[in-house]
């Protein structure tokens, strides 16, 4: 299933997600083992449950209390949203973590362009998303907390990552999201979102799959290399993810090379 096809992407649930975290919580979306137990085995670290809640209720009022100009400024919330999220994303572990095993098949130019092309498409596509949804029906219903045990367990190194579920409801449902947290330089930080099931990252990485071996079934033999598949989903990656652009298009396709 394609991210742009959720009905939780397209309300903008995902971006709220990431923006419930950002103004006070790192985020890494890092697919490789970022924990350290050395680093928190002689700590006594706060729950992240906690923090969690308390970032995303200042969060939220702000979001509520400045809708109305947003939505009449679009342009103003894009730059806004970026000007939050670039800072504590780290959007390089992001885009190497969708491109999966084409990462290795890419060039450090590649990777460097799709990491910006991620950042702007995530920001502008989702972020609009989000000013659909009536900021003032949003209600944090619960977070739930973090069981002793498993901060235990994550201190002495037996898990990698502790989850976050909170459960967020509008006029006309409920939205469960689980952030899969762990503690690096001394900050909770954010690993990956699940919004009610939907591994959002696995998404991602699937999609940015499919559209390179679409590439590759409809381009000439002439462009049919990896550097030009990957070329091709990175110079249009906001058009496949908003579904504007297809790369199962032939004509498409073969006007990458």
């Amino acid at each position: 299933m394609r991210i742009r096809d959720l009905k939780l992407a397209r309300s903008g649930f995902f971006v709220l997600a990431f923006l419930m975290l950002s103004s006070g919580l790192g985020l890494s979306f890092a697919y490789a083992d970022e924990y350290s137990a050395a680093t928190t085995a002689s700590q006594t670290l706060p729950s992240p449950s906690k923090e969690v809640e308390s970032v995303t209720r200042d969060l939220l009022k702000n979001f509520q209390d400045n809708q109305a100009y947003y939505k009449k400024n679009n342009d103003a919330f894009v730059k806004e949203t970026a000007k939050l999220l670039s800072p504590v994303i780290a959007f390089d572990s992001v885009a190497r973590g969708v491109m999966g095993k084409y990462t290795r098949m890419a060039t450090p130019l590649q990777i460097k362009q799709f990491t910006e092309t991620f950042e702007s498409s995530l920001i502008s596509f989702y972020g609009k998303a989000l000013l659909n949804i009536n900021g003032k029906n949003i209600i944090i219903e619960k977070v739930d907390a973090v069981p002793d045990r498993v901060m235990k367990d994550y201190q002495a190194g037996n898990i990698s990552q502790i989850p976050v579920t909170m459960t967020v409801k509008t006029s006309d449902s409920a939205v469960s999201i689980a952030y899969n947290m762990i503690f690096d330089e001394g900050r909770w930080k954010l690993r990956n979102i699940i919004v009610d099931g939907i591994n959002i990252g696995s998404q991602f990485r699937r999609q940015f799959a499919e559209a390179v071996g679409q590439y590759y079934k409809n381009a000439s033999k002439e462009t049919k290399t990896n550097a030009d598949a990957i070329q091709y989903v990175i110079d249009n990656w906001l058009g496949i993810l908003s579904g504007t652009i297809k790369p199962s298009d032939d004509k498409a396709a073969t006007s990458a090379g």
